[in-house]
């Protein structure tokens, strides 16, 4: 079994204050979050085909 990045519990503890009633984010809110724009958003995280990410998947995806 893998282990964990060393930020991905920090980044979902982030994620759940800023966004504490929704499990799924749309784009908007990636970009509010991670402060980059929409096409780089678009480009470098993977999104479902409605265009939503969960938590947990944004977190493994930016953590370092």
């Amino acid at each position: 079994m893998g282990r964990e990045k060393d930020c991905f519990r920090d980044n979902i503890e982030l994620m759940n204050r800023r966004f504490p009633n929704k499990d799924m984010l749309n784009i908007k809110d990636v970009m509010t979050f991670t402060g980059k724009n929409r096409d780089t958003v678009k480009k470098h995280i993977r999104f479902n085909t409605m265009g939503l990410v969960s938590k947990a998947d944004l977190s493994r995806q930016i953590s370092l």
